[in-house]
Parts: C-alpha cells; structure tokens; sequence
C-alpha cells in the first residue's frame, strides 16, 4: 500500500512540478510570481471529471478544468499588483510539495508557532491529496501560495482578496488559524467575496459584473452550505451543492429585480421626455 502511494506521489511530482513562468511581460513588470504545471492528459482529464461535483455547484464547466487561461492569469495578476501582494506565488495547475514546504519555512509574515503546527497540517493535506488532481482553487496563508485550478477569474480574484484580507491583519497568524475553523471560516468567505465585488464594479465591464454575481452568489452559498454540513458523513459535497443552489436562486431574484428597476427606470426617463416635449410644443404655440 505504502509502495502505491509513494509511486502515486512520485508521478504527481514528476507530471506536475515542472514550471514555466506564463505572462513573463507582465510577471516582470508587477513582480507577481506565476508558475504553471505541466500539462498531463491523464491528470488534467481525470481532474475534470473529479472536478464534477463543483462544476454542477456553480454550473459552470471552467470549475475545476485544469486548464486556466490567459485572461484569468492576467486578472489575478493585476488585482494582486494592485493591491501591492508581491510576495504571493501563483500556482496554476501545479503540484510542488518540495518548493511549498520551502516556502513555509521562508514566510516570516506568519509566526514559527502557527507554520508549524496548523501550517504543517495543510501541508501533509496538499502533499497527500494533490489539488494537481482534485482540484480545490485555495489560498494557503502559511506558504503565501495561491493555487488554481479553474478557469473563472471571479474565483481567482477571490483567492486573491483572501490573501488580501490575511495581509491586512495585525495578527495574521492567529486569524489564518482561525478561519480553519468550520462556518468560522466564513468570515473570510465574505469579507474576500465583497472585496471582489467592489473590484469588478470599479474595474470591469457591465458583463464581467453580472458574471461575477453569477459565479459568487453560487460559491457563496456553496461555501455556506458546505461547512454547516461538514460534520455530516459526504456533508461537505452535497452541503455545498445545496447551498450553491439557494445561491443561485438569490442572484436570479437579483437579476429580475434588476431588470425591474431598469426598466421602470427606462420608463420614467421616457415619460419625462414626452412631458419635456410637450411643455416645448405649448410653448412654441402660444407664441404663432
């Protein structure tokens, strides 16, 4: 069993360690670090389809495909420069055991106690159960690494307020242990899904926010729902479908009462121009 395992590891590391640097221009520029796995038939079709459970949450078959691309890299990139988190490393579709125990020993902005100890756990968690193959888009405080493997740029720039919000904390240490804690974790979830939000209003288009409604409202919901049932036996998996489904419920109520408002919106506007020219045309005839 232990000569299964260890092989099983040994092939994750030689398919998924190897890495190049995508978007050197801009990695250069912003000093963001990105690197990309790479790229495995077996593992990547074999993720897809482990990845089935979140792709049915929110709907959407970019969730855990295994192939990000370009324009997420390059959203995630510019929200981190932004937000000057040049220390973070981006790992897309990577698997790197060697170089993430490294660089928990290296991350100095959390404290030796904290690294050590709930650090190492989420280590042996990455190291044993490959997000390379089950997917899982996460940020991980104690090594200051976010990983990716789906191809929607409102969950990367998620992972990238998360790393934010860490940053921002007088004690980060204390609040990342914390935040391990189930439906405590939540704080975070909302804190980083609002950030995102303000972010995409103040940055992208009409559609890039309405998209971005359509993945949070789901993985929002699915979060929720995921760490209430955690304590259920299968209670994370089917937990986080049902509540993704009660958020995707929410946005289309936000979405029709959105259409509502502009349409009464487009009404009164019209109303207002008929009535604009009507005053003009008395006018014009008291005066013949």
């Amino acid at each position: 069993m232990m000569r299964l395992i260890t092989s099983v590891l040994l092939f994750f590391a030689v398919t998924g360690c190897s890495a190049w640097h995508a978007q050197p221009d801009l990695a250069t520029t912003t000093g963001i670090r990105l690197e990309r796995g790479r790229p495995s038939q077996l593992l990547d079709r074999t993720g897809w389809v482990l990845g089935t459970p979140n792709k049915l949450a929110l709907w959407d078959r970019r969730a855990d495909n295994h192939n990000v691309s370009s324009e997420t890299e390059i959203q995630l990139i510019e929200y981190l420069e932004e937000n000057e988190l040049d220390s973070v490393l981006v790992r897309v579709n990577q698997y790197d055991p060697l170089g993430e125990w490294r660089r928990l020993a290296a991350n100095k902005q959390l404290g030796a106690g904290w690294r050590y100890t709930i650090g190492t756990l989420n280590m042996l968690k990455y190291t044993l159960l490959p997000g390379r193959l089950l997917g899982g888009d996460w940020y991980n405080p104690y090594t200051d690494t976010i990983n990716l493997y789906s191809d929607i740029p409102a969950i990367a720039l998620s992972e990238g307020a998360y790393a934010k919000d860490v940053r921002e904390r007088e004690h980060p240490g204390t609040y990342s242990a914390v935040q391990e804690v189930p439906v405590v974790g939540m704080w975070h979830e909302t804190i980083a899904k609002r950030d995102v939000e303000e972010y995409v209003k103040s940055h992208g288009t009409q559609e890039q926010r309405e998209e971005t409604y359509r993945i949070l409202y789901p993985d929002y919901g699915g979060s929720w729902g995921g760490q209430v049932a955690s304590f259920l036996p299968y209670g994370n998996v089917f937990g986080r479908l049902a509540g993704a489904a009660v958020g995707h419920a929410a946005n289309g109520i936000r979405s029709i009462a959105l259409q509502k408002k502009r349409r009464s919106n487009t009404g009164a506007s019209s109303q207002s121009e008929a009535a604009s020219k009507t005053r003009v045309n008395k006018k014009r005839w008291r005066f013949q």
